[in-house]
């Protein structure tokens, strides 16, 4: 099988200071990026543990009834129920490239994790939004099916959540001997988010990986991170000649780490 191995006073102080409404169309940095997606601290992290080692590229797509599909992409690792996701650039451009990416560290056993920076050089506490969730159950077996380009068999899988609540998964598991979930779908009520797994590693990284970077400030909470990349990204739009000062690559360019899913 081929690769298979907020608060509101802050942030309206940073629009105050930015001295506009909303930000600008090719803003690298938004409100709301501070966040972990919905598939890193829910119940699907909780299939996702029972993964020993892993990378890949993962694709999300949540619809509803009240508005467009949101979609997301970006690369995960995950080791004895940690994970780290770092999310694809929205925007397409040389000020993207420079102005260094975010990152999160989760850990399902503690049901905590970090918001990281480059560009700040910092970190940040994270609270989730999901409540912590126990070990999942398959509760049926599907028909065989070929799911992005690999057999798989669908099955239901059920998440018992810290007050009892019992949330439902659809799988779509690798018919090798991992059991690889390339697809998972859950659903609730009208809303449903559907993640695709894709350039698989099934390989150990390191566990250095999963702690912040020796230097890293350490700051108060993921809003005050947050505002203070926006702040200083409005200073660097205003003097793009010293645009080229912030130097950042990504978190696994680091020398002695291989690139995601290649």
């Amino acid at each position: 099988m081929k690769n298979l191995c907020g608060a509101c006073l802050p942030l309206l102080t940073v629009i105050l200071i930015c001295g506009c409404a909303s930000p600008h169309p090719g803003s690298v940095y938004h409100a709301g990026d501070e966040r972990p997606p919905d598939f890193l601290s829910g119940p699907v992290a909780v299939v996702l543990t029972s993964l020993n080692g892993f990378s890949a590229h993962v694709n999300s797509t949540i619809t509803s009834s009240e508005g467009a599909p949101q979609t997301a992409s970006g690369e995960l690792l995950g080791r004895e129920g940690k994970f780290i996701f770092q999310p694809s650039p929205v925007v397409k451009s040389k000020r993207a490239d420079t102005a260094g990416g975010m990152f999160f560290i989760w850990d399902e056993g503690k049901h905590s994790g970090y918001v990281l920076s480059e560009a700040l050089q910092a970190y940040a506490p994270i609270t989730p939004d999901f409540e912590a969730a126990g070990q999942f159950t398959i509760t049926n077996e599907g028909i065989q099916q070929v799911v992005n380009n690999l057999p798989c068999h669908r099955c239901k899988a059920t998440v018992i959540l810290d007050r009892g609540i019992k949330a439902q998964l659809t799988l779509w598991r690798t018919d090798d001997a991992r059991n690889f979930p390339v697809r998972i779908e859950a659903a609730n009520g009208s809303d449903r988010m559907v993640l695709d797994f894709s350039e698989i590693r099934l390989e150990t990284p390191s566990r250095e990986l999963f702690l912040p970077p020796d230097g890293f400030t350490v700051l108060e909470s993921s809003t005050a991170l947050m505002n203070e990349l926006i702040v200083r990204e409005a200073s660097v739009a205003k003097k793009p000649a010293e645009s080229a000062e912030i130097h950042s690559g990504n978190w696994h360019d680091t020398p002695g780490v291989a690139p995601l899913g290649r």
